[in-house]
């Protein structure tokens, strides 16, 4: 994309996001801190109680920064997964138009997903945090936009209310929260930077925002004029989820979605469901993705500019980043950024790190121990869950640590086919769920959510699952730029199967054994004799 054009469209997203922020509804979700920007009239005795709030709860943030942190402390130590670029002004000149443009997010948002996260902590609430392995920059459209919108706010849904439409006498839903990977998750670590391609070797595809995945040696070389573009489709993302989740759930609900009893059917319940959620008010919307490119993190950061706060800095790039596990060194360059932002953060564990290092990284990241801030991401596999998870959380108890627990069962599940393709078995992906709950439970501690690569397409990455894809029929719909992701029905079933194992007083007898009599009720929607383009594209082999 031309210079010229880049900064034709930062200035009219500039005006488009001041236009946004002027004229949004009033109320919690119109309001902002930065200075010269007001909530409108009617919202001012709102804006003053949410400034007086988060004002509160931004002191106790700024007492655990630290006076040798700053947003670029991070270039004096070791960093790994950057792209070299070939033209490192360039680069200088993409990342200073980043630091320029609009947040995607502001710190009130934050500080609101925190307290969601500190109801998690105390089991009040419930997080699915999902969406796909690497966005695209293709995916931001309307079509692509509403399938996610419309898979996850189904789950959330499901998640919600499937316990009480079973069973009457259940005590009152715990609300749900959705945090997206969309809207900044363009970039991927890799385990080499090179890959053969037909027996010709070139950069590993890193992501959209990184380089391209066409497999051509040109294609690959990193250009930082994508990094402008991934903080623009950002930007038009965030836009298009705030518009149309305000307007409603009813276009998104499907009766499939929900199991037949022997008081209603799947449409009524569905019905029912809908007529069950307040109208009025504007939805919340949170986006998470890896923090990966620093330099691009720190283009993202800004200072908080309200009376008497300093030092307090956001990642206004997305509500909620994660610690990859190819990037969580405690003396490396990403913890060292990651320590000095007010965000909610993620780190993923598994058996790559032992729980001591686990307990290490922890206080580093969050010297306060502020309940809410840190998300231990358990991706152990389902074979390893019950001998390897216990150690950690013995260990992060008798510390004291005030962390959330979710359970990532995606990325210790995969597996390469005879035929190369990667995928993962949704039985293995359920049990790691239900073996994660349970650890936890006995241990004293809980599951507060479930972070999955889905997407709410017909595509054919994952085999099990009701809708019965196995192997040889995985080529049929292969889709992802990367990893295995759920497809529609998929994640429809696991939210229901979640569900249950989350209601249960005791999650013995759940998942290992899920019941096959069709009381899902969920129709399988494929047709995979359609004709889908497949080829060999790198690790991933296949492109939409």
């Amino acid at each position: 994309m031309p210079a010229r054009r880049l900064r034709v469209m930062a200035g009219l997203l500039l005006a488009l996001e001041l236009a946004f922020l002027y004229t949004r509804p009033t109320g919690i979700n119109s309001l902002t801190f930065s200075r010269g920007l007001h909530a409108r009239k009617g919202a001012s005795t709102v804006l003053g109680r949410a400034q007086m709030g988060a004002k509160t709860r931004l002191e106790g943030v700024r007492a655990g920064r630290r006076k040798d942190w700053g947003p670029d402390t991070w270039k004096r130590f070791p960093v790994e997964q950057q792209p070299q670029y070939p033209d490192e002004r360039e680069l200088g000149e993409a990342l200073e138009t980043i630091s320029r443009l609009p947040p995607l997010v502001q710190p009130y948002e934050v500080e609101q997903l925190k307290n969601r996260l500190k109801q998690v902590f105390n089991n009040e609430r419930f997080i699915i945090q999902a969406g796909d392995c690497a966005e695209r920059f293709s995916d931001c459209s309307p079509a692509s936009l509403d399938a996610r919108i419309r898979v996850l706010e189904q789950m959330r849904l499901i998640l919600t209310h499937l316990p009480s439409l079973l069973s009457p006498n259940s005590p009152p839903p715990i609300p749900v929260s959705v945090i997206r990977r969309a809207a900044g998750q363009y970039g991927k670590p890799r385990s080499s930077n090179f890959e053969s391609v037909n027996g010709d070797v070139m950069m590993a595809f890193k992501g959209d925002n990184v380089n391209d995945l066409r497999a051509v040696q040109e294609a690959r070389v990193p250009d930082p004029k994508r990094l402008v573009e991934g903080v623009l489709r950002g930007h038009a993302t965030m836009n298009y989820l705030r518009s149309r989740l305000s307007e409603g759930l009813d276009t998104y609900i499907d009766p499939r979605a929900f199991p037949n009893n022997s008081l209603e059917s799947g449409a009524m319940a569905a019905a029912r469901v809908v007529g069950s959620i307040p109208d009025g008010g504007e939805r919340e919307v949170y986006t998470s993705h890896e923090g990966l490119l620093l330099g691009l993190e720190q283009a993202m950061t800004r200072k908080i500019d309200m009376e008497d706060m300093e030092d307090v800095y956001y990642n206004s790039g997305a509500h909620f980043v994660w610690i990859g596990t190819r990037t969580k060194h405690l003396n490396g360059a990403h913890v060292e950024y990651f320590r000095g932002i007010a965000n909610p953060i993620g780190i993923k564990v598994g058996s790559d790190i032992s729980p001591e290092s686990a307990v290490s990284l922890i206080k580093k990241v969050d010297p306060d121990n502020e309940p809410g801030k840190i998300v231990l991401i358990c991706r152990f596999g389902a074979q390893n869950v019950t001998d390897e998870l216990p150690a950690l959380v013995d260990a992060v108890g008798r510390e004291g640590l005030n962390v959330v627990w979710f359970v990532d069962p995606m990325h210790g599940n995969t597996r390469r086919t005879q035929g190369g393709l990667k995928t993962r078995d949704f039985d293995n992906i359920l049990r790691e769920i239900a073996e994660t709950h349970r650890v936890l439970k006995k241990h004293g501690e809980h599951l507060g959510g479930i972070h999955l690569e889905l997407t709410g397409e017909d595509v054919t990455e994952c085999v099990g699952g009701r809708c019965g894809i196995s192997d040889d029929i995985l080529p049929c719909r292969w889709a992802s730029a990367c990893d295995p992701r759920l497809n529609y029905d998929q994640s429809l079933e696991l939210a229901c199967e979640v569900a249950k194992l989350l209601s249960r007083k005791s999650a013995g007898d759940s998942i290992a054994a899920r019941a096959q009599s069709g009381s899902l009720n969920l129709v399988n929607s494929f047709d995979v004799g359609r004709d889908v383009d497949v080829g060999a594209v790198g690790d991933h082999r296949v492109e939409r």
